[in-house]
């Protein structure tokens, strides 16, 4: 029997929530949780993609146990994101927006508070976690870039020469250690925390979401001002700009690979459109228009 996918999408008007039964190929929507509130970011836990985590404006953090047909809070303070692991499916992490982060090793049901050296740095972080390693995180704020191979423990400097204002941060899925960064000014790489951050050749103007495919030739997602996307391919060591479907009017806000398939993404928009592509980010199909504008996107499968 085919699995169905489900796809939770944070929006400025609530969580929209889709069904894909029998991997038919048709989106359908089956609620929107917390409507009049901005969902900043979603987390299924990818073994039982039931359980949900939704960071909710003005609600904290929240958690369903039935694919979001109802809630309950877990943390009330403004809590800005939350992330797990493919590969380690009960390793979460959520930070507030006053600067706490929060670890978790057994699927949420008991958080640890972390602190990066006393400071509120996670008020303005990006996030992500190492593709081998669910315990090493990277943040970035500010003017530096951070790691930890604890879950958030102790930290240290990661590379020098770190870029200015860094909007996006995603970890290499094969190359351990490889960290890439979208800035103002560009996208740079760096292959450890005494290594220098290099720029990436003929990186377009980056706006605030990157992503990177996993596969024996990964491919790195840059969201392009102009409503476009921009496709890195590291053995050619090339950019290419993307074919959108469909009139995309607004910026694009998030770019999300899928955890159980490595040939496929989804991209939503400030202007509410979401597209996917199933060839590796070199086309793109619009499947939904007209949500509100779109802050988060993740894919899950029941199994």
């Amino acid at each position: 029997m085919a699995k169905a996918g489900l796809l939770f999408v944070g929006t400025d008007d609530g969580a929209v929530l889709f069904s894909n039964p029998n991997n038919i190929g048709r989106w359908l929507r089956i609620g929107q949780p917390f409507r009049g509130q901005a969902v900043r970011a979603l987390w299924p836990l990818p073994d039982n993609p039931l359980v949900v985590f939704a960071a909710v404006a003005g609600q904290g953090l929240q958690r369903s146990d039935d694919g979001g047909q109802s809630w309950r809070t877990l943390f009330d303070v403004d809590i800005q994101g939350v992330v797990g692991h493919y590969n380690a499916p009960n390793m979460l992490y959520t930070w507030a927006v006053g600067g706490e982060l929060y670890a978790s090793a057994d699927g949420g049901e008991h958080w640890d508070r972390r602190t990066l050296q006393g400071s509120a740095a996670f008020a303005a972080a990006r996030i992500a976690i190492a593709a081998d390693d669910a315990r090493r995180l990277y943040v970035g704020y500010a003017h530096a870039i951070w790691t930890s191979s604890d879950a958030g423990v102790t930290w240290a400097r990661f590379g020098e020469q770190a870029p200015q204002d860094v909007q996006a941060l995603a970890a290499h899925p094969t190359r351990s250690g490889r960290l890439y960064a979208a800035a103002a000014s560009g996208v740079y790489s760096c292959d450890g925390p005494q290594a220098d951050w290099q720029g990436v050749a003929g990186a377009p103007p980056a706006e605030d979401a990157l992503a990177i495919l996993a596969g024996q030739q990964p491919a790195l997602l840059l969201a392009e001002a102009g409503a476009s996307i921009a496709r890195y391919d590291e053995a050619s060591a090339s950019w290419t700009t993307t074919a959108l479907d469909g009139d995309w009017s607004g910026a694009i806000t998030v770019i999300t690979p899928v955890g159980y398939h490595i040939d496929m993404a989804f991209a939503g928009s400030a202007s509410g459109q979401l597209a996917t592509s199933t060839d590796r980010g070199r086309t793109w199909q619009l499947i939904k228009q007209d949500l509100p504008p779109i802050r988060a996107v993740v894919a899950a499968r029941l199994v």
